[in-house]
């Protein structure tokens, strides 16, 4: 890593603003953690809002994140469970693409459209093994992921509008953001960048700028990736148990392994 602050050390303060936890998405994984058992391991754990859930229907949950940021706004969430459930919560720094933490899971998860964002699809080959690594017998993968549409990116680069300012919790600056991206020539990759707009105490404006890009990959080509890794893969219609139709604009995949890639 670089020693230039990234976009969730500066900014990771309004990530529950904009991705809110919803009840079905916590019942989802709840209803998954008591179907395999414990114990539970989250990826991209990020605020760690899930694994305060988790932890409050009872299991034991380790998160990881590369995110000082981040993993610092998932302590403070946990200090304000009951003491019981907090200490059923491990947070780790680690790379989701390259980890070993030496022990088995239940259930692994990865939410909230975080699986893309290793950023290539060998980087994403690389987690997935991993995570097989680390299941216990009979364990489960769960990731959730936006359906890719094509269509949402005819002609140029999409621009959205700004957002409402929001008060930094630091310096109480206003602070909106709007995202850019745009759809590779060849469809496999989606480029843009997420731009601040900061509004300081003297009237003055900034700008800061942080771009991203994650492959553009159709439920097929996810699907496919999971075989690569060892799985046999389950694709449901957004947090319910009806097969996907190909309309949900959220995917929930389930993965077990191959019976030829168990130990």
């Amino acid at each position: 890593m670089s020693g230039v602050p990234g976009r969730y050390d500066l900014f990771g303060w309004d990530y529950e603003a904009f991705n809110t936890l919803t009840d079905a998405e916590a019942a989802w994984h709840e209803m998954w953690a008591r179907r395999t058992g414990g114990p539970l391991l989250g990826l991209a754990c990020g605020t760690g809002r899930l694994l305060c859930r988790l932890a409050r229907a009872g299991f034991d949950v380790v998160g990881l994140d590369l995110s000082d940021a981040m993993l610092a706004l998932a302590r403070k969430n946990i200090s304000m469970l009951p003491p019981e459930a907090g200490r059923r919560i491990t947070l780790m720094r680690r790379d989701m693409s390259d980890f070993d933490l030496g022990g088995k899971f239940g259930l692994v998860f990865i939410a909230d459209n975080s699986f893309r964002a290793v950023g290539t699809r060998r980087g994403m080959l690389s987690c997935l093994r991993c995570v097989r690594r680390h299941l216990a017998p009979g364990g489960k993968v769960l990731i959730t992921e936006r359906r890719f549409d094509p269509s949402q990116y005819a002609g140029a680069r999409q621009v959205s509008r700004w957002s409402t300012p929001r008060p930094h919790p630091e310096t109480g600056y206003l602070v909106s953001r709007k995202v850019e991206v745009s759809l590779s020539r060849d469809r496999r990759r989606i480029t843009g960048k997420m731009v601040y707009r900061i509004a300081h105490s003297d009237g003055a404006e900034s700008i800061k700028e942080f771009a991203f890009g994650v492959p553009a990959m159709t439920t097929e080509e996810y699907v496919d990736l999971f075989g690569r890794a060892g799985f046999e893969t389950r694709v449901f219609a957004g947090y319910s148990e009806m097969p996907d139709d190909g309309s949900s604009p959220l995917l929930c995949f389930a993965l077990d392994v191959r019976p030829s890639c168990r130990a």
